[in-house]
């Protein structure tokens, strides 16, 4: 069962040469590096990535819709794992973007097809067109929505007691789950108004967002990391009980029962069907961990 672990991609501007230098130090799963547009940072950017991958994080590069060409030329370089799309609006913008990348993968002796895309949703037609959006690339690994520029589309300013995004970040996670393809975002009010909190609270937040069906959170701060990749790592007590069902199903199963009770509740098909997702999910966080341990130790 192949599960992607991208539980957090912390953003990173490329406008802040001590956040770039210090990137790998946070623990994330990717790290995100936001171009400005200007020449500067696209003269920095190829550095940049190979410093944010020390501590094992894969690395994305945000790039410009207004300035596509110029921001992927100088972002596609070996090292890279892969692009940030904003202001998804079409299937179309998401096949010329593709376009671009094949050509400089070519170009760059980079492997045909390995460069992904984490799509973001920032208007009421992205929303509207998600599916098609979504599914115009082979690419495409993760979609989110930005709440912040979505309010601004709609016109709307988003209070604290009331969450507007109820439908689109459903559907979100819907569209996404049925493409094969992992919805990213956190959970209202903080979708909206980010802002740094206490451990606790974003891990709570963090925990809301999973339970919405998000696979992950883009941290604009690095203080989310610690608490999001906590929240959406199986807890040791999860682990335990769900190989407890798997036990106590396969001992049904070879007895000649479908169903079968466990700490009262009864335990059938779809019960165990979860369980071999979050212990695959539990094994792919840990090797993960692994793997970030491994090159902060070398490095």
């Amino acid at each position: 069962m192949a599960i992607l672990v991208r539980r957090s991609n912390l953003l990173v501007s490329m406008s802040d040469a001590g956040a770039v230098a210090n990137a790998w130090k946070h623990d994330a799963d990717a790290v995100t590096l936001v171009l400005e547009g200007n020449a500067n940072a696209r003269d920095a950017v190829k550095t940049a990535i190979a410093a944010a991958a020390r501590g094992g994080a894969e690395v994305f590069v945000r790039v410009n819709k207004a300035s596509l060409q110029a921001d992927l030329e100088a972002s596609v370089w070996p090292g890279l794992c892969g692009i940030v799309l904003p202001c998804a609006a079409s299937a179309a913008e998401v096949v010329r973007a593709e376009e671009i990348v094949a050509a400089l993968e070519k170009q760059r002796s980079i492997a045909a097809g390995s460069l992904q895309f984490i799509l973001m949703l920032e208007s009421a037609r992205g929303v509207w067109d998600i599916r098609p959006i979504i599914k115009a690339s082979s690419r495409v690994t993760q979609v989110a929505l930005d709440e912040r520029a979505l309010a601004a589309d709609l016109g709307i300013t988003p209070l604290p007691e009331l969450d507007p995004f109820d439908y689109a970040r459903g559907r979100l996670s819907v569209e996404a789950t049925a493409a094969k393809v992992a919805a990213v975002g956190m959970a209202y009010p903080l979708s909206v108004h980010p802002r740094e909190l206490p451990e606790a609270e974003l891990h709570e937040l963090a925990t809301k967002a999973r339970n919405l069906g998000m696979k992950g959170v883009i941290c604009p701060y690095p203080g989310w990391v610690a608490p999001v990749n906590a929240a959406f790592t199986p807890t040791p007590e999860r682990v335990e009980w769900n190989r407890r069902v798997r036990e106590a199903f396969a001992a049904g199963v070879a007895a000649g029962t479908a169903a079968v009770p466990l700490d009262g509740k009864m335990i059938d098909v779809p019960v165990d069907e979860w369980a071999i997702v979050v212990l695959a999910t539990a094994e792919a966080c840990a090797a993960r961990d692994a793997q970030k341990r491994a090159a902060v130790a070398k490095a």
